[in-house]
């Protein structure tokens, strides 16, 4: 891989880092991020609903917080984002839910834009809800210009703790009461502070071997050898009643 293609991807993924106030971004391969609007449904004023529907939280930062980021979806360790000092006011409840946006699906690919069979779907087996602990699938492939096309797994890992550490669990939407836009899964922040950390990786199904992607993307021979063929997303929403 050339030191060009190096640079693209390492742009891609530092904008993905954009999408932490609820909205995901798809990057493209010239390192260009979506505007990730936040639709009007998130607006406080709907007063035809009833009291107590949670309602998609419109600006950023919201509550007061404090956001912080550090590393990288596609390296190792992964990319965390930290909130804290979040003032509830007269809230009685908040909610933050994954990949929540329907303009932009989360999911990576290595061989152009996300389609469907690259999005994310929920793995049961990997998964430990009550742990804080989500794992998405998806199936995608990589050019080269030595083996062709080489198919891939992608795994996104998700983890949550509160402020001390402790693990918050995850659970369905339904199961918290969110009629989220697009999101199956999400937690109830009770606390003042959260981290999120996601790791986004991918298997050579011919070596069963998991690697953060953009180290495994830099390591290939790609066809064509001067552009980025990778594409992430990945978001979160708040909501709140």
């Amino acid at each position: 891989m050339t030191l060009m293609n190096r640079l693209l991807v390492a742009t891609i993924a530092v904008l993905a880092t954009s999408c932490a106030q609820g909205q995901a971004v798809q990057n493209g391969p010239d390192g260009s991020a979506g505007d990730g609007a936040v639709s009007d449904g998130g607006s406080k004023d709907g007063g035809a609903d009833a009291p107590g529907t949670p309602k998609l939280e419109s600006t950023w930062p919201p509550y007061g917080l404090t956001w912080t980021t550090a590393g990288d979806l596609g390296r190792a360790g992964g990319l965390t984002w930290t909130y804290t000092g979040i003032q509830r006011g007269s809230l009685l409840h908040i909610y933050w839910i994954v990949c929540d946006d329907p303009t932009m699906p989360c999911g990576v690919s290595l061989d152009g834009p996300i389609t469907t069979s690259s999005q994310w779907q929920f793995s049961a087996t990997d998964s430990n809800l009550l742990s804080g602990k989500l794992v998405f699938t998806n199936s995608t492939a990589v050019v080269t210009d030595d083996a062709g096309t080489v198919p891939l797994s992608g795994r996104l890992t998700v983890t949550i703790v509160d402020s001390g550490n402790g693990a918050i669990p995850f659970a369905t939407v339904a199961s918290l009461g969110v009629a989220a836009r697009d999101g199956k899964y999400g937690t109830e922040i009770k606390g003042t502070g959260f981290k999120v950390t996601a790791l986004i990786e991918v298997e050579d199904t011919t070596t069963s071997t998991w690697t953060p992607y953009l180290d495994y993307y830099d390591n290939a021979h790609t066809v064509p050898p001067d552009a980025s063929n990778a594409y992430v997303s990945f978001g979160g929403s708040f909501y709140d009643d």
